[in-house]
């Protein structure tokens, strides 16, 4: 039997996320729980410790509670999808994990996704169970409950018996087992905390990101789960390249129920399965951001050689500046402008903006464009329809503007962004009309 793992606090943003590391496998495996968690008291859990133990066998095994969860740090509202994602990667940092098999939960698997699009270099596979590509339904997307039943409706039946029917059914009738489970619930946070949450979960939508997965990925879905409806697991293993479905018996929708051993083996074998050849540790989710002096040929004859190379060199550093502090990388100057590249597609736009402002300021009037996609890194420079794209967006834009898409503002829709519809352009090399959105 497993002792009970100390309790370690990484370090993200300036938010301490807990998480506990235990087992003797020689690959590492980080649990990405779903909407809740508690790492302390999971351990007061029999069906818990059982399945953890049963995953210690095989791995060294990474648990962690997600900011505003658990034993992690409380925050004010519910955490965005990008900062929970990024409690991945501070945890696995911390921990000494180089990569490893992604198990994720419920919403823990749509972070997962992002995480592996983002860093396939930190992913040796991604198991996602029980999950979804979209949070609630949409007119495209019928296989979700409402976001009105999830925000308003599920809320209420948060710490109550009619919960554990949504999650848990094969529990009811076990008084022991029907108390612990409500005293989880109650105790890890409220119904308005659930509420918030939800709320911003509902935003969630990774269907654009399924395409650019390229590591080994199993999708494993009880058939029965009255929580996540199964065609919610055939829709990712359909939009995910060369992914493996795996339909279980049984209608729990918390994985660390009913008949475990059925997951407990397919995670074990697939996590098996090395990276083929064609995997490319340089191809990810990136978001590129092009820049554009406004009139920068008028202004070249106006001020002549020096001064325009004065200008630049201070456009330049203003610039390193800014996508240094949004933790970016300058990729390119372009001769008026600039490109570069980050991980996080909110970091991106906030730093557009406020280089339209700072260089504003200092007398240089710029446009910005910015697009979300697969990019290849080749040495120090980057290639890709992305690239592309983010380069005629900025063509679009007028002075102080800055132009996102329609993906890139599905990625952030709940970073509470202030965007306009700009309706749809004719992109130079683009056979169809592509929808751009102004950041005000």
């Amino acid at each position: 039997m497993l002792d009970i793992p100390r309790t370690q606090y990484a370090n993200c943003d300036g938010i301490d996320i807990a998480y506990q590391v235990f087992g003797q496998g020689e690959k590492d495996l980080v649990y990405v729980p779903g909407t809740i968690s508690n790492i302390e008291m999971a351990w007061e859990d029999p069906n818990q410790v059982r399945f953890f133990e049963s995953l210690a066998k095989c791995f060294r095994v990474i648990i962690f509670d997600k900011r505003g969860q658990g034993v992690s740090d409380p925050i004010q509202g519910a955490p965005t999808f990008e900062e929970r994602m990024e409690d991945v990667g501070a945890v696995m940092d911390a921990a000494g994990s180089q990569s490893a098999t992604l198990l994720g939960t419920s919403e823990g698997g749509p972070m997962c996704i992002l995480f592996a699009a983002t860093y396939p270099e930190k992913v040796d596979n991604l198991v996602l169970h029980g999950s979804m590509a979209k949070f609630c339904a949409g007119e495209d997307y019928p296989y979700m409950p409402t976001k009105e039943n999830l925000v308003e409706e599920f809320p209420k039946t948060w710490g109550t018996r009619e919960s554990i029917a949504i999650f848990a059914p094969d529990i009811l009738g076990d008084v022991e087992a029907e108390k612990a489970f409500i005293r989880f619930q109650r105790q890890v946070c409220s119904p308005n905390i659930i509420r918030q949450t939800y709320e911003m979960t509902t935003k969630m939508d990774v269907r654009p990101v399924l395409p650019l997965i390229d590591v080994p990925t199993l999708i494993l879905q009880r058939r029965k789960d009255r929580a996540v409806n199964y065609r919610n697991g055939r829709y990712l293993a359909d939009h995910i390249p060369n992914a493996t479905y795996l339909e279980l018996p049984g209608r729990n929708h918390v994985i660390f129920l009913g008949e475990i051993q059925d997951v407990l083996r397919a995670v074990t074998q697939f996590a098996q399965i090395s990276k083929t050849a064609d995997s490319t540790p340089d191809k990810r989710l990136s978001t590129a951001l092009f820049t554009d002096i406004v009139g920068s040929t008028e202004m070249l004859s106006q001020m002549g050689d020096n001064l325009w190379r004065k200008m630049l060199d201070r456009h330049d550093a203003l610039t390193s500046e800014a996508v240094a502090e949004f933790k970016g990388r300058v990729v390119k100057s372009t001769g008026d402008g600039s490109l570069a590249l980050f991980d996080k597609p909110s970091r991106a736009i906030r730093c557009a903006a406020s280089l339209v402002d700072m260089l504003g300021e200092a007398g240089i009037p710029i446009r910005a464009g910015l697009h979300a996609g697969e990019v290849r890194v080749r040495g120090d420079d980057v290639t890709g329809m992305v690239i592309h794209t983010a380069a005629r967006v900025v063509d679009q834009a007028r002075a102080g503007e800055v132009l996102i898409t329609r993906l890139l503002a599905d990625l952030t829709a709940d970073q509470g962004f202030a965007i306009e519809d700009c309706g749809t352009h004719k992109l130079k090399g683009h056979s169809e009309q592509t929808e751009l959105l102004r950041v005000n």
